[in-house]
């Protein structure tokens, strides 16, 4: 397991608008456009545009859309028809040891097992598990709220905020660092987080147009994904996404992804 995997939260809404439901948005737009059609959504389902829930994650309203996922030579188009909640940055440690009291990471300097740093040495099953210890929490449930993992299609519809490129603030990598956590010099692989090397505070570094913090960089996000086909007896391991402290900037994109298990 990469020792920098961590998780995003979803939140689904399972009501329908109250009101006639806003059109879908389509990429590309801007992030005047993603924050209009947010409180639109929010207005015809009657819900608020973000909301903090018991155990102090902040969450953001995603509305949907249609765009084109994948890297370029292997793309698809898919339609998000629902909205959906998402954590705006990664579930820290803090909130983890809601669930793992005693959670940390092996080999990390203090500084990077505090309650502000993201997650980290999380196999999926475990991410799915924290989901639902969370949809199970007493204020949870009767709020009627189901959390689970991201797909890799709300992932990367998350990631892009209105934009075609590889990356929300561009194709280019030279202002990598103004956005994202990543290995600078690319020291293939470093394994233990000293000095200034590991996973950073999160959402010090600029949100994109949905109001998400670190989608790029700082530690990989696990995907609910996980494809099985009877017919044949294929299976196909969920997907890690957005790279991490370790990675070079070619793995931070909204397009790279890295098999997990």
């Amino acid at each position: 397991m990469n020792p920098a995997t961590s998780l995003l939260v979803v939140l689904s809404l399972a009501a329908g608008a109250s009101a006639a439901e806003p059109a879908l948005l389509r990429i590309s737009f801007s992030a005047e456009q993603a924050t209009a059609a947010r409180d639109e959504w929010a207005t015809a389902l009657t819900t608020s545009a973000e909301l903090t829930n018991s155990v102090g994650m902040r969450l953001v309203l995603i509305p949907p859309g249609r765009f084109t996922m994948g890297p370029n030579g292997s793309t698809y188009r898919v339609t998000l028809r629902k909205p959906f909640y998402m954590g705006s940055t990664e579930v820290t440690l803090g909130e983890y040891r809601h669930w793992k009291r005693e959670h940390r990471i092996d080999g990390a300097e203090d500084a990077f097992n505090a309650d502000d740093r993201p997650a980290a040495m999380v196999t999926w099953l475990e991410a799915r598990e924290f989901c639902d210890w969370l949809s199970n929490q007493p204020a949870e449930r009767d709020a009627g709220r189901r959390y689970s993992l991201p797909t890799e299609a709300q992932w990367e519809w998350a990631a892009r905020a209105g934009t075609t490129t590889s990356r929300y603030f561009g194709d280019d990598d030279t202002r990598q660092p103004e956005f994202s956590w990543f290995n600078h010099t690319y020291t293939p692989n470093p394994m233990h987080e000293t000095g200034d090397r590991g996973r950073q505070k999160v959402a010090q570094l600029p949100a994109n147009a949905f109001g998400l913090h670190d989608m790029l960089g700082n530690v990989w996000e696990w995907c609910d994904d996980r494809r099985q086909d009877d017919r044949t007896g294929e299976e196909r391991t969920p997907n890690m996404r957005g790279g991490s402290w370790r990675s070079g900037a070619f793995h931070c994109t909204a397009v790279a992804h890295d098999p997990g298990e």
